[in-house]
Order: structure tokens, then sequence, then C-alpha cells
């Protein structure tokens, strides 16, 4: 009995000094950074990783982050109020400086590949570690899904999170009847003319989905296009982004847009969203590829009311109320 105390009072030592002692991860840019502690005061200056830190958990040790696509005074800043009731004393529009961050006294700071370089330059001359991401893409999600689940201590559910985006996809791509010639799509942004390039990852969703982006030569970023190009891509289904006020309503009635064949058999939706935007490249756009495997292939088995019910319950704790719901089903 004596010898099994001694050995627990043991484990408990050392894990208390790995602890103390810290840890070191890689992050998406390749740099090593050294954590002293488990991160209990989180700044995210990356708009896409905040909403990660929700799906994982873990939202109660942001303590200041930018939101990309949420906006005071509206429906969904209210819902997710309702999962984090402290939103509006952490909500920073537009990137804090090195003085505002300090002020906040984080142990840690989430930032962009792109954007944040010499803002972790500057941090880890004051002793702050800064651990930056790229996931623009569905490999990218995936890499840091996985290493903030090592910071945080929450590998278990990072990994149901993957595992559910494979299984969906895979589902998806078992479900499509080979030799079927896929749908051309075409995304659309804030405005109809203003198209998502082949490299943005809404390209990448609309694949896994089980569709043939039009745009895949094109680019960069949000790129504007004439109709001309549109009549020439003559794509078969329109998706039209989340955000912004473009409606199929303003493109299936534009008389320049009648002769395309997604306008011609009504086929332009806009993506739903219940706390981020669907088609930007966070875990909430693991359903946003079920809704447009769907429209683009109504035969397939998958009902999105379950999924989606499935997916906010396990990874949110949130129950999806009824007219949210019937808002993703319409």
């Amino acid at each position: 009995m004596k010898r099994l105390l001694y050995g627990l009072l043991l484990v408990s030592f050392l894990g208390g000094l790995t602890l103390a002692q810290g840890f070191t991860v890689v992050d998406q840019v390749g740099r090593e950074v050294s954590l002293p502690v488990i991160p209990q005061r989180v700044i995210c200056t990356y708009g896409v990783i905040t909403w990660y830190l929700y799906a994982l958990g873990v939202q109660d040790r942001l303590v200041l982050g930018s939101y990309i696509g949420l906006k005071p005074d509206t429906p969904f800043w209210a819902l997710l109020e309702t999962i984090d009731p402290k939103l509006p004393h952490k909500a920073y529009r537009g990137k804090p400086t090195v003085e505002e961050i300090l002020a906040r006294d984080p142990d840690l700071v989430l930032g962009s590949e792109v954007k944040d370089l010499e803002l972790a330059a500057a941090l880890e001359e004051v002793g702050i570690p800064t651990l930056l991401f790229f996931a623009e893409t569905p490999e990218g999600i995936k890499g840091a899904l996985s290493l903030l689940g090592k910071v945080f201590g929450v590998e278990g559910r990072a990994a149901r999170l993957i595992s559910y985006f494979d299984e969906k996809t895979r589902e998806i791509a078992a479900s499509i009847p080979s030799g079927i010639e896929k749908p051309k799509v075409l995304f659309v942004g804030t405005d109809p003319l203003r198209v998502a390039s082949g490299e943005m990852y809404q390209s990448a969703m609309i694949e896994l989905a089980g569709g043939r982006s039009v745009t895949r030569g094109i680019p960069g970023y949000w790129q504007s296009v004439n109709i001309e190009q549109v009549l020439l891509w003559n794509p078969d289904v329109v998706f039209i982004a989340p955000y912004g006020r473009v409606t199929p309503e303003d493109i299936l009635g534009d008389p320049l847009w009648a002769d395309i064949g997604a306008v011609r058999s009504g086929r332009v939706y806009k993506l739903p969203r219940v706390l981020a935007p669907w088609d930007i490249p966070t875990p909430e756009s693991f359903l946003g590829i079920v809704w447009m495997a769907l429209k683009l292939h109504p035969d397939l088995s998958l009902d999105l009311g379950v999924e989606a019910k499935r997916f906010y319950r396990e990874f949110y704790g949130l129950e999806l109320p009824q007219e949210v719901l019937a808002d993703i089903l319409r």
C-alpha cells in the first residue's frame, strides 16, 4: 500500500514538474515555440483561428480575439453569446497593438502566418510566445486543429473533429456514382461578379462536395470578373457566400444572367451560417461541405438536419434553436 501511494505521489510530482517546465511545439510556419505552461490567457489576432477555440471548448481561455465574419447586434452574435457570455468583453474589431496585447497579460498569442510575422517577432522580444497558423486549406485546417489540441490539452476533441471531416468527405465521395459528370460551380462573394479564386478554400469545398470549381485556374484571392466570363464558364450551380447582401433572387432576376445554366435551372443558393460563416476555413465549414454536397447531389443519403444538430451539440454544447435549424434546411 505504501509503495502504491509513493508511486501515485511520484507520478503526480512528475506531472506537475512537466507542466511547470513547459513544452515545445512547431507552428504552421515551422517555428519551434516553447510554452512555459498550458495556456490560460490567450489572445487571437487571426480571426479564423478564434473560431477553433470554440469548437475545441477552450473559449474560456480567450481574453481578446478577432472574429472574422461576426458583428455585434446580429443573430449570430446573440447565439455565440449564449455559449460565451464574456463575448462583448473579448471581441476586438481590427487588430490590437502590442501595447493592447500586453495590457491583457496573455501567456500565448495566436496569429496569422501571412499578417503577423512582425507581431510575433515583437512579442518574442518581451517573452510572449506566439503561434502562427495557415488554415486556408483542408490540410491546413486539420493541422491547426492538431496543433491547438496539443497546446490546450484537448487532443481527443481535436481528433474527433478531424475524424468527422474525414468521415464526411469520404462518405460524400463514396456516394457519388463514378463516371458521372460533376456539376460546374461558381462561388460568388459580396458582389455577383466577385468570385472566389481557385486557390481559395471555397473552391476546395466545392471539389470535396462533388463539384468542379469553374475558377480553379484563377490564382489569388477574391477576383472581379465580367458577365462575359461567367457566360463562358456557364456554371450549373452558383453558390453565394453567407455574408454580404447578395441573394439568389438578385442573380435569378438579373437579365444579364438569364442564359446561364444555373439560372435557367434555378440552382442558385446562398450558404447558411450558425456562428461563423460556413464557407471560411473553420470547423463549421465541415457542415458547409455537407450542405454543398446535398445541393449538388440531392440524392445523397446525408441528412443535414441530423448532422447539424449532432455537430453543434457535440462540439459547441449548443442545442440548435428550431428557427436556426429551419433556416439551415430551407
